[in-house]
């Protein structure tokens, strides 16, 4: 109870209360829980420490090779490891049964080695995650993808999520600079410290339902339908992995096969639509079909040009 209080707390009163004891009760067992536990004690009312708490949870086999499984994608995916992460997968090592701790083991070694974050990276990380446990407004020096200057924002952390087909994390929070609700990843973020002004989380917001028509991280309230067809040498690829919730799989008498689903913008979509070549063919929307036209015809003008110089025989 006390670790799942946060930083609300619970006084003694309300305690005894729900567990039905004494209040004298509670008070020993907060005294002994003291010794061994991150316990915050804020005026009546008492918490565990979220930053410091560490759980000891034992895994089967089976639930080993699953946590393996999600830590080897973020291993395969970074490529500027802070030191929470490297700290994390060193103490999930250690409760893996079976072989994977040792696999995860070597693989936290290589990161450390050869991938760990420079100090600056460091201090947004560690800024980043206290302003996020501490509901903390945060200033950000942020470069964007499309501009070259460096702006600087307001921000509030609500909650953070991998980046699905490519490397990295993107925060989602509250920016007051632009008074809504902004997606920033995390390594374009150059500098960010802490400043005084609290903030509140919402209570209703749910990643999944945020994301749930987005293709990566970017969101917003108009849907596009998205119809691709696929050749039948890629189709089985096509229908053995779920790449979208809203998908729907349409199989065609030929074997090939209509893939379909409600987008909220298909900017993301674009990169792993020319990742399947000559094999797919997007049907709708009319202007994703001739963005993704006009990408084959300057690719195709690419290598007509450059054939002779190649030097291949």
């Amino acid at each position: 109870m006390l670790a799942l209080a946060r930083t609300g707390g619970a006084t003694m009163a309300e305690l005894a209360r729900d567990l039905g004891v004494s209040r004298q009760t509670i008070w020993r067992d907060i005294t002994a829980l003291s010794k061994t536990t991150p316990m915050v004690q804020d005026g009546p009312r008492f918490w565990i420490d979220p930053v410091r708490y560490v759980t000891h949870t034992r895994f089967t086999v089976g639930e080993s090779l699953m946590l393996y499984l999600a830590a080897r994608r973020a291993v395969r995916q970074t490529s500027s490891a802070p030191p929470v992460m490297i700290s994390a997968l060193n103490k999930l090592t250690l409760a893996l049964k079976g072989p994977t701790g040792d696999q995860l083991a070597a693989s936290t070694r290589l990161i450390e080695q050869e991938r760990a974050a420079d100090a600056g990276r460091v201090a947004v990380w560690e800024t980043l995650i206290r302003a996020w446990i501490e509901q903390i407004t945060v200033r950000i020096v942020y470069r964007s993808f499309k501009r070259k200057e460096l702006r600087t924002y307001e921000y509030q952390p609500y909650l953070f999520e991998p980046v699905i087909l490519s490397e990295g994390v993107y925060v989602v929070g509250y920016s007051l600079t632009h008074k809504a609700i902004r997606t920033l990843k995390v390594e374009r973020i150059v500098r960010a410290s802490l400043t005084t002004q609290p903030f509140e989380r919402p209570d209703d917001l749910s990643i999944d339902d945020l994301l749930r028509h987005a293709w990566g991280i970017w969101y917003g309230d108009t849907l596009t339908e998205v119809r691709l067809w696929f050749h039948p040498r890629v189709a089985q690829r096509v229908k053995e992995t779920l790449w979208h919730p809203t998908q729907k799989i349409t199989d065609r008498a030929d074997g090939s096969v209509e893939w379909c689903a409600q987008l909220a913008g298909t900017q993301e979509l674009v990169p792993w639509i020319r990742g399947w070549g000559p094999d797919v063919e997007v049907l709708a929307p009319p202007a994703l079909r001739e963005a993704i036209a006009n990408d084959m015809r300057r690719a195709a003008a690419v290598y007509e040009a450059n054939e002779g110089e190649a030097g291949l025989g």
